[in-house]
């Protein structure tokens, strides 16, 4: 039977190096039966890479929401890879997005994909990588942060701002988030990964990757050296998040300090090790996900009575902004 892979983040492990590592290899792909489409829709802020976007992005006109739109693109984008599959055995779809799309943008969206593929009788598999709770949270609010445009809501906030409201769609609840999953497609055709580079074949997230989708990396594939995503850290993040509210700035004055500010990072992550959570903290934000944690290492990785993460915590100083 033919498979479509959905690979649906989570944000913040990797996502954007499977894709460009997809997107630089698709001939290599190709020659082994794997398709890695590059969609025919445009979104501001999201990469071609993120071909999966057309599931869950939504359309707007004149400040109107246009949910018929949003229902023809993912009815002609699925029509798109039916066509696909008629060349490939293997097509693969990737957007981090799609991970709390359920929850906010398309609440229908994993129904909606298993009665198309019922219909058209191809089976789909949901790949999803976990990063371990506070790891993520710190990761994904210096991400929002780092941002690409000033337009967008919120890049201004503190860290005490955000761990403190906490929207829904961040699923957190690894466990709960993977069973409304499940529900639709099956545990069997749900595949969790961690996201940490000791599982991974030979520490290569990409590596791991293409294992998952029964393929295995070799000289043909091209792998780039360089960071994908490089997160802020510390001081830099904290530059950032004020240049960020200064709204008299041009795009070309805060693309400029936005790329100084990268040019830095390193030099400032190293001169300040630090972390937005204490170890104290993290160990106490981390305790009421253990049991969820411990249910998906049980059903998704079938390891009984172990932590789906390595607590050891690194006893980093929290950040300090008059350090």
């Amino acid at each position: 039977m033919k498979t479509l892979y959905v690979h649906i983040g989570t944000p913040k492990t990797g996502t954007s190096a499977i894709q460009s590592f997809c997107r630089k290899n698709r001939n290599v792909l190709d020659s082994k039966g794997y398709c890695y489409p590059i969609m025919p829709y445009v979104y501001p802020g999201i990469g071609r890479g993120r071909n999966g976007a057309f599931l869950q992005c939504t359309i707007y006109r004149d400040g109107v929401r246009r949910f018929d739109e949003e229902e023809h693109r993912f009815s002609e984008g699925m029509d798109i890879i039916r066509g696909y599959f008629e060349t490939y055995d293997n097509v693969i779809l990737s957007d981090e997005g799609l991970w709390a799309s359920g929850y906010e943008r398309k609440k229908s969206l994993w129904q909606d994909l298993k009665n198309y593929s019922d219909k058209y009788q191809f089976s789909v598999k949901i790949v999803v990588y976990l990063r371990r709770q506070d790891l993520f949270m710190d990761s994904r609010w210096r991400q929002r942060i780092k941002g690409s445009s000033i337009k967008r809501s919120k890049v201004d906030i503190s860290w005490e701002e955000y761990i403190d409201d906490l929207p829904e769609e961040v699923q957190l609840d690894y466990y709960t988030a993977l069973e409304r999953i499940s529900s639709v497609f099956g545990r069997e055709n749900v595949i969790v990964r961690r996201f940490n580079r000791n599982y991974f074949p030979e520490g290569i997230v990409q590596a791991d990757f293409l294992s998952i989708i029964g393929l295995e990396l070799t000289d043909d594939y091209v792998i780039e050296e360089s960071s994908v995503n490089e997160s802020l850290f510390g001081n830099t993040c904290e530059m950032k998040r004020i240049v960020n509210s200064l709204a008299e700035l041009t795009d070309k004055e805060y693309a400029f300090l936005r790329q100084v500010l990268l040019d830095i990072n390193e030099y400032s992550g190293s001169n300040y090790p630090c972390s937005m959570f204490s170890a104290r903290e993290a160990k106490e934000f981390m305790e009421q996900f253990r049991l969820g944690n411990q249910k998906v290492a049980e059903k998704y990785l079938n390891e009984t009575g172990t932590d789906l993460f390595d607590m050891d915590v690194k006893d980093l100083p929290k950040w300090e902004k008059d350090n």
